[in-house]
This record gives C-alpha cells, sequence and structure tokens, in this order.
C-alpha cells in the first residue's frame, strides 16, 4: 500500500470495513481494531492520532452509560416501571403497542436501548399472556421506541457521543444533553402514534400456537436407546460418557422402571444402570456411532413433546442472547455453557430459522433464541447472572434502596451536565463510582453490564472518521450532495438527502459506522452553504436511528426477532413505511427546530 495515496488507503479501508460489516465475516469489533492498524501502519494517521479514539470522551462516557443501564436493570427499576406502566388494567392491543412505544423511548433516552429492550422482554411475555395478545404484536413496537428513545438525549445512544466527538475532534460546539428532546419527542410520539393505526395492521399475525418443542423442532432429533446388559455404560457418571464432548450428544432424561420417575436433565454424577433408557438429542450419524462404541440398542425414535421433558423441579424455557453477553461470538463447547449452568440446549433459533443440530459447535450471536432444558434453581441462576433473557414469568423485585440510590445518582448527573460546566463524560464516570462505592452494583457486575465490543468499534470508528475527514473525502461526499440539493435549489432536499444517505447505510453496516462517516460530510456541507451546522448534523444523528428495516441494523432488533418469532421480511414490511413517514417529516421539523 506504500505506493498508494492517502485518500486511496483511506477508501479501500473503508470499502473493506463496509464488507467485513455485510457479510458478517468478522466481529464488528475485530474490524474497527483492523481499521486501526491499517490506518497507523500504512502512515494515514499517526499512531497517537489512530488509537486516540479508544481514550476520547465519548468512549468514557459510553462505558459509564453502560454501568447505570447495568445498575438499574439489577435494581429492578426498568422491570418495575414496566409492569407498572404496561401491566395494569387489560387495555386494548392498540394502546398496548402505543404505551411500549413511549414506555421504551422514555426509558432509553437515559439507558442503553439494548438494556431496556432485555429488561421489558420478559415483561412483555408476561403482560402479553395476561392480556391475551400475541407477544409477536409488541416486540417490534418495543425494538422500534427504544431506537427513537435515542432521539431524546444525547446519552440515549452510544451514537449520539460518538457523533458528538467527531464534533469535538474538527473543532465544533457539541451538542449539550437535552439539545434536541423536544424535537425527538416529536418523532417518538409520531412512531406511538403509528403504531396506534396503521402500523399495527402491518405488524404479523401470530402464528400457528405451537408448543416450545414443535417451535424448536425437537422431535427430529430425539432418540431412545437401551443400555443393555454388555453395555460398557453401566455404573459409570454422566459426565464419565463424554456424551457432550465426545459426541456432541445431549442426553434429556434417564428413564427406569415404572417404579421410578423418569431422571429428567440429569447431572453429570447420575450413575447409569443396566436396562435404563437413554433419552438422546442429537444427529443421527452421533448416535450411531455412540451406539456401536458403547454397545447400546436402539429402542425407537421418541415423538417428543414437552411433557416428556418436563417435570415438577425441570423446565423447558426460550431464552435469547443479550447484547452485553460473553456468549456473543464463541459457541456452547467454548463457553463449557453445559459445565457451567448445568442446563441442556436442546436447539438453536437464528434469525427464525431452526438448528437442532451440532448445537455444540454452533457460534452464538446477538437474538439467538435457544431452548433450555434444566432444574429451576439452575435456569434462575443463569437469568440472574444476564447472560440470557430467560422467557419466563417471575414476580417483580421490590423497590427498594439500591433502585432508589441509583436513580438519585442518575439524576445527579444529568443536572450536573445540564446546568454546570462538568464535562457530561467527567460526571457520568463519577456517578459510575459512586454506583460502585454505595453498593448499588458490584464491580464485576459493571464490567459484565459494559459491551466491549461496542466501546472498540467507537475507537475505531473515530479513527477512521478523521482519515476520512484529514484526507478530503468527506469534501468529496459533501460536493456531490450539495450538487445534487443545487438542482432543486433547496437546503432542506439536502438535509433530507443527507438523512436519507446515513439511513440507507444503517440498514447494511453498524448504525456508529454510518454516523460517524456521515458526521464529517455533514459539517462540510453546512459550511460550503454558510449556515449552521446544527439542522445538519441532526439529519445524520436523526438517519442513524431509522434502523428499522432490517433485523441485523441493530441489536435491540435482533433481540426481539427470536422471541416473537419475526423473520426478515416483517421487519421489512413494518420498518419501511415507518422510515418513509418519519423521514419526511423529520426532514420537514428540522427546519423549524435549526432554521437554515
Amino acid at each position: 500500500m506504500g505506493s498508494l495515496d492517502p485518500s486511496t488507503i483511506v477508501l479501500i479501508t473503508l470499502a473493506g470495513s463496509f464488507l467485513l460489516f455485510v457479510t458478517d465475516a468478522l466481529r464488528y469489533d475485530a474490524v474497527a481494531i483492523l481499521v486501526v492498524l491499517i490506518l497507523a501502519g500504512t502512515g494515514v494517521l499517526s499512531a497517537e492520532d489512530a488509537f486516540s479514539g479508544f481514550a476520547s470522551p465519548a468512549v468514557v462516557l459510553v462505558a459509564a452509560m453502560y454501568a447505570f443501564a447495568a445498575a438499574i436493570g439489577r435494581t429492578g427499576v426498568t422491570e418495575i416501571i414496566g409492569q407498572k406502566i404496561l401491566g395494569g388494567e387489560r387495555p386494548s392491543e392498540a394502546r398496548l403497542a402505543f404505551r411500549v412505544v413511549l414506555v421504551s423511548g422514555l426509558l432509553s433516552s437515559v439507558l442503553s436501548n439494548a438494556a431496556v429492550v432485555a429488561t421489558l422482554i420478559p415483561v412483555l411475555g408476561t403482560v402479553a399472556r395476561r392480556a391475551k395478545i400475541p407477544v409477536s404484536r409488541l416486540l417490534i413496537p418495543l425494538s422500534f421506541g427504544s431506537l427513537l428513545g435515542g432521539l431524546l438525549t444525547v446519552i440515549g445512544t452510544s451514537k449520539n457521543i460518538a457523533v458528538n466527538g467527531v464534533i469535538e475532534h474538527k473543532g465544533g460546539v457539541p451538542f449539550a444533553l437535552f439539545d434536541f428532546t423536544i424535537y425527538g419527542f416529536c418523532l417518538l410520539l409520531i412512531g406511538a402514534l403509528f403504531f396506534l393505526g396503521p402500523g399495527r395492521k402491518l405488524l404479523p399475525k401470530p402464528r400457528q400456537r405451537e408448543t416450545l418443542t414443535e417451535h424448536f423442532h425437537v422431535p427430529k432429533f430425539v432418540t431412545e436407546v437401551l443400555v443393555e446388559p454388555s453395555s460398557d455404560l453401566i455404573n459409570r457418571t454422566v459426565g464419565e460418557t463424554g456424551l457432550v464432548e465426545r459426541f456432541g450428544i445431549t442426553l434429556l432424561g434417564i428413564i427406569r422402571s415404572e417404579r421410578e420417575p423418569t431422571l429428567l436433565a440429569p447431572g453429570p454424577y447420575n450413575r447409569i444402570r443396566q436396562n435404563d433408557v437413554l433419552m438422546l438429542q442429537g444427529e443421527s450419524e452421533a448416535i450411531l456411532r455412540f451406539r456401536e462404541e458403547l454397545r447400546l440398542k436402539e429402542r425407537r425414535s421418541v415423538n417428543v413433546g414437552e411433557a416428556l421433558l418436563v417435570a415438577d423441579d425441570v423446565q423447558l424455557v426460550e431464552a435469547v442472547v443479550p447484547a452485553a453477553s460473553s456468549l456473543v461470538g464463541r459457541s456452547l463447547s467454548e463457553a463449557s455453557f453445559r459445565d457451567t449452568t448445568h442446563l441442556n440446549v436442546l436447539a438453536i433459533s437464528k434469525h427464525g430459522e431452526t438448528h437442532p443440530s451440532k448445537i455444540s459447535d454452533t457460534q452464538l450471536e446477538v437474538g439467538d433464541s435457544l431452548l433450555l432444558q434444566g432444574h429451576a434453581r439452575d435456569i434462575h441462576r443463569v437469568a440472574e447472572s444476564r447472560e440470557l433473557i430467560v422467557l419466563v414469568e417471575h414476580d417483580v423485585p421490590d423497590f427498594g434502596r439500591k433502585a432508589m440510590t441509583a436513580i438519585a445518582i442518575l439524576g445527579g448527573v444529568l443536572l450536573c451536565a445540564a446546568l454546570t460546566a462538568i464535562p457530561i463524560s467527567v460526571a457520568a464516570l463519577g456517578g459510575a463510582l459512586a454506583l460502585v462505592l454505595t453498593r448499588c452494583i458490584r464491580p464485576d457486575h459493571v464490567r459484565q453490564g459494559i459491551d466491549w465490543s461496542v466501546l472498540i468499534l467507537i475507537g475505531g470508528m473515530l479513527a477512521l472518521g478523521k482519515a476520512f475527514d484529514e484526507h478530503g473525502l468527506s469534501r468529496v461526499v459533501a460536493d456531490w450532495m450539495r450538487g445534487i440539493g443545487g438542482v432543486m435549489d433547496s437546503p432542506t432536499f439536502v438535509l433530507g438527502l443527507l438523512m436519507l444517505t446515513t439511513m440507507l447505510l444503517t440498514q447494511v453496516i453498524n448504525h456508529i459506522t454510518a454516523a460517524v462517516i456521515m458526521t464529517p460530510v455533514a459539517m462540510e456541507i453546512a459550511l460550503q452553504l454558510g449556515m449552521s451546522d446544527r439542522a445538519f448534523l441532526m439529519a445524520v444523528i436523526v438517519g442513524a436511528e431509522f434502523a428499522f428495516m432490517s433485523p441485523v441494523a441493530h441489536q435491540a432488533n435482533a433481540m426481539v426477532m427470536g422471541p416473537g418469532d419475526y423473520r426478515y421480511r416483517d421487519f421489512l414490511r413494518v420498518g419501511t413505511p415507518l422510515s418513509i413517514l418519519l423521514l419526511i417529516i423529520a426532514t420537514l421539523l428540522l427546519p423549524v427546530f435549526w432554521p437554515v
């Protein structure tokens, strides 16, 4: 690359990162690190400039807000608010969808939208069952409302914070905490009204009622085998069989004589006896190899239903991989999931497609749904760990001292940022420390609650945005957009084009990347037109928030896909008209709030 000029290297790096984002060939934090290495290694940026993004106030602020989301989530504040507002009397489906959008939006204005969605998914599952409304009619409004909530405050989403970081680097004036709150609330209200009326008709109808085993196609992969007197398994513990490690097979239960109950979800120390019938789940080739090596006789294929897999203390539940889970990017075998949780994973659903085979080696992604079988205490422990969102009904926690303290500290940070000259990143970091010192949250829970991949992404994309701007590429794009707008002789048209471009980029790459790349372009257009940059910057912020048309455009969408039993086309059908409606209204409102 040494013979190439810097602008060409930046373009190649940008195109390559887009390709990696779209194909999902690498995790986006790995892409961000690769971008930084290329820019620094080729001399496009100095090492100091390339790595400065990782130490920027934007990264510190995002990390601090993750700490607040973790504290408020663990103290039950979000869950209590959701239950009180959404789970009262039995409202109509339309009114409930309207409330879901508003509640998720308002909560997401100060908390991570991924954390809000993760907390409210099980709440809405409970509310939907009580109101006899299919949960698929509520989860898309939940996700879209959380996205629109990011338009209420600067700290509403990490993308806003990243945009402020770019503005500060270019010597501009960053947005204050509540600069676009009224404008953002107008858009949130329009989104809520959309689901009160025409949007509700576009939501997917509930599919045929299925049990969890039917939904995850478990019966196709379950077989019973008999432990004969000659078998090598006799008197060995389940852990000694190597079922999962050697064969990739899950032992769902041990069926014994009529005098003894079936032993479901057996632990590693349960011993296998002569004439036991093992209920196995796995691929036919793996089960055949297991039978041949250990001299077992196939008894029959089982038409397994939920009644055969559950007991007084053994449950069958669905769980979703949230954004901040350590399972993201790892397989169950790599995470030693069975050993650490004592739970069986019967199937995995990805983007609406069920995978009951090769479960242990499947790499997990945000939004994947897992069908779990295990003892109630183990399921409760996994839910408490926040590694998975377990979709079961449970009691609402009490609003205790820790919850009140966490809210008070968050309020203090917001007041400090709004009324004093203290940088919001400093106030937020101080607030995060106060959460730990007042024991609202443990330090290890703070570390678990931070989505480190997002911090790495912001740092890497700030470097890419800096290179994009410093080598004149933002000026090239600005000239092109201004040229198109010049034909129409309308700054408002340019605003709409800028918002549309950012929105389309957001559907195929991370919303943070789209915003960071387009922010210097917005500032350059404003400079060329001799106008204030506020409206143009807001066009970027708003466009990057309209991630409605694809489940992979934002983590919030991915997380509701499994529980809502959605398909890609559901997001396209609901998200496209909402995006068009909001794009038109947001563009027309921009000059009202920030004259151009």
